[in-house]
């Protein structure tokens, strides 16, 4: 090998390269609660993981995936509530010394923050997240709110892009039921959380911030069945502030409307 080939392959050069790397790909922002991270770690179906830290004492921290791991899997069909993916999720958690809250994964922290830290957290939520492999996912639940978008989506004849991918300022692949491409285009997400809503609107609401400042003009839409979910004021306030669309499933003429503005390219 000649000399020019062992200076760019030398341990300094390969380790140089690896922390090039990480320096471009780990991005960290101010949040209401802490601090959100993305990190260059990849979810099965190709989301780059996020956890967010939350202060808790001087000496402790809250580092958390607010929901997205077991949400994902939800959402895939996985029947979470199955005995083997019970005792696999368990396992999981021990493992990795996680707590759940919800559809929540975290685990307190010692501060000074240590890297290790976040690294096994993100870690943990890929292993977790690789147990879509480990079990036939079920039959994904039948939601009204989404027969409802179609239904519109083919009396006007459109056709848009299914489990569509749009990029936010920080988060990139963010997964959307649906996207119509156009001068204005639409992203929207179908609600199928159950229960409590505030952490699933609060992770939602900075993605939907995080995507208006990449693309200002991306119409943002959320459809949703209240009786599927429960709603509060604050829930809905945050939808309201942060949706050009934010409506349940049967207010259909709000849906008609967005499609308008998308379509006809209006602010």
């Amino acid at each position: 090998m000649k000399t020019a080939d062992l200076i760019l392959l030398s341990p300094n050069a390969c380790r140089t390269a690896v922390e090039s790397f990480l320096r471009e790909q780990v991005v960290a922002e101010a949040t209401r609660r802490g601090v959100v991270m993305s990190l260059p770690l990849m979810y099965p179906d190709g989301l780059q993981v996020q956890v967010h830290l939350e202060p808790m004492t001087p000496t402790c921290a809250l580092i958390t995936d607010r929901g997205r791991t077991l949400s994902l899997l939800h959402e895939s069909g996985l029947n979470l509530d199955a005995r083997q993916t019970q005792a696999l999720l368990a396992e999981r958690k021990q493992m990795f010394e996680l707590t759940q809250a919800g559809f929540e994964l975290q685990r307190e922290i010692p501060l000074p923050l240590q890297g290790i830290d976040v690294q096994l957290f993100a870690e943990s939520l890929v292993s977790i997240a690789h147990l879509i492999y480990k079990h036939e996912p079920g039959t994904a639940e039948e939601s009204v709110a989404d027969r409802t978008l179609r239904q519109i989506f083919k009396e006007r004849q459109l056709e848009p892009m299914v489990n569509g991918v749009v990029d936010g300022a920080i988060e990139k692949g963010i997964r959307v039921n649906y996207f119509l491409p156009g001068s204005r285009p639409l992203a929207c997400k179908v609600v199928k959380r159950r229960g409590p809503m505030l952490g699933y609107m609060e992770q939602w609401g900075w993605r939907w911030m995080d995507i208006k400042q990449q693309n200002p003009r991306l119409l943002r839409g959320m459809v949703y069945d209240p009786d599927k979910q429960e709603w509060d004021k604050t829930t809905l306030d945050i939808g309201k502030s942060v949706c050009d669309l934010f409506c349940p499933y049967f207010e259909t003429q709000q849906i008609h409307d967005a499609l308008d503005r998308a379509l006809q390219g209006e602010n």
